[in-house]
């Protein structure tokens, strides 16, 4: 089994390991690089979900590590770009963020680093780039990923970006049609012909997990649990709620859910089992109220929408402040 890429013209991820006698003839099927109408993240796809697979093969992710996957969304849906498949091929390069092959060995890439593609590991013990926080490792990524699907970065967290760029976006604009990370895969690392696999690999096994039956109504999940101050109960829709009043502490938790052809964000609040619930919800344009009413009937009695904004991100934002990390 291969754990890791392979070194490449535009990076070198860790070690190889032992490959299985049989390599497939043919490359994985996956979607195109680029967001479009018809190539959207499925809604099972949530940060949480993907922390929680994440640490099934990793029960000792370190807690550095912990909004990784809500970084991937964020980064991913400002540029475009399938972020879900991203969080996949980062698990192919890191190893499930472990940095080790199977036998224990580590890589030329440390977790220090925040290198989550094996950005500028070229070989030969060559570490790659470092980045000074999660964030901007997962952005550094989400922009290499970008380009190889023909476009051109500006100002790029990385400095392998900007220095591949040039020779690279006229392979990737030559397929006059969207790039997939089928393509990405033969040009990142062409000496490994599993390597479009090994990522597609690690999709269906999420897929086979919380792809299922999926409900009509959005789906939820937790993002983070902290403890904040409570707030005034006396917040109107469409307005962003006043700063949390200097009261009693409690425990709180943030969900994210989606309609569908969501576009704008609802902020909703609740009160259950002791805790207050932040929903930043993504519902479509002129049906917020209905939207918002459902989800309440279903999923958080009792509590009502907050604030509106214009995009399910910056309700999510909103939430987090309410509800911050500590």
């Amino acid at each position: 089994m291969k754990l890791f890429a392979r070194c490449s013209v535009a990076s070198c991820a860790l070690i190889a390991v032992a490959l299985p006698s049989l390599v497939p003839a043919h490359a994985a099927i996956t979607p195109a690089i680029q967001i479009s109408s018809n190539n959207q993240v499925p809604s099972c796809v949530t940060p949480a979900r993907l922390m929680a697979y994440l640490k099934r093969r990793h029960k000792g992710l370190n807690k550095r590590f912990a909004t990784v996957a809500r970084e991937y969304k964020r980064h991913g849906t400002d540029l475009g770009v399938r972020w879900d498949y991203a969080f996949f091929q980062m698990i192919v390069e890191t190893n499930y963020l472990k940095y080790k092959t199977g036998s224990g060995r580590w890589g030329d890439v440390k977790p220090r680093q925040n290198n989550f593609a094996g950005i500028g590991a070229t070989g030969g013990g060559e570490p790659g780039e470092f980045f000074k926080t999660v964030s901007a490792g997962v952005r550094a990524h989400i922009q290499h990923i970008k380009m190889y699907s023909g476009e051109r970065i500006e100002k790029p967290v990385a400095k392998r970006t900007k220095l591949v760029q040039d020779w690279l976006l006229p392979w990737a604009r030559g397929f006059n049609r969207p790039v997939t990370y089928t393509d990405l895969t033969k040009k990142w690392s062409p000496n490994d012909r599993g390597y479009s696999n090994d990522i597609e690999s690690v999709a269906v096994r999420y897929r086979k997990i919380y792809c299922k039956n999926q409900p009509a109504l959005p789906v939820q999940d937790v993002e983070q649990t902290a403890s904040i101050p409570k707030t005034d109960e006396t917040i109107k829709l469409a307005q962003v709620d006043p700063k949390p009043a200097l009261a009693q502490a409690q425990i709180c938790r943030v969900w994210t859910a989606k309609f569908d052809n969501g576009v704008s964000g609802l902020l909703i609040r609740s009160n259950r089992d002791r805790m207050v619930h932040y929903t930043a919800l993504e519902v479509q344009k002129g049906l917020e109220s209905a939207q918002a009413d459902a989800y309440i009937a279903r999923y958080a009695p009792g509590g009502k929408p907050i604030a509106q904004f214009d995009d399910h991100s910056s309700a999510l934002s909103r939430a987090f402040e309410l509800c911050p990390t500590g």
